[in-house]
């Protein structure tokens, strides 16, 4: 999802945006509430998930700038990190 993607698919819920809680998943269950300070821009390497638990992009930072192969591609991603209590 880009992020106009995710401004689509925010302006299409009903009633005053302003008025909706952002959360994420917690870590087993329930949900966390999500803060300016969560959010950032991380360069992830995509499609390297091989078990069940990862995610299916990994870090980038073993992947140096052109190095990408064509199993290995890098890009920019607007993370919204989970902190729980």
């Amino acid at each position: 999802m880009t992020i106009i993607e995710l401004i689509e698919a925010l302006k299409a819920h009903p009633g005053d945006p302003g008025d909706l809680r952002v959360v994420v998943n917690g870590y087993e269950q329930g949900y966390d509430d999500l803060s300016p300070g969560q959010i950032s821009v991380r360069r992830i390497a995509l499609n390297t998930g091989v078990e069940d638990w990862e995610g299916q992009h990994g870090e980038a930072d073993h992947v140096s700038v052109g190095s990408e192969t064509s199993e290995t591609t890098v890009a920019d991603a607007l993370v919204l990190r989970r902190t729980s209590n």
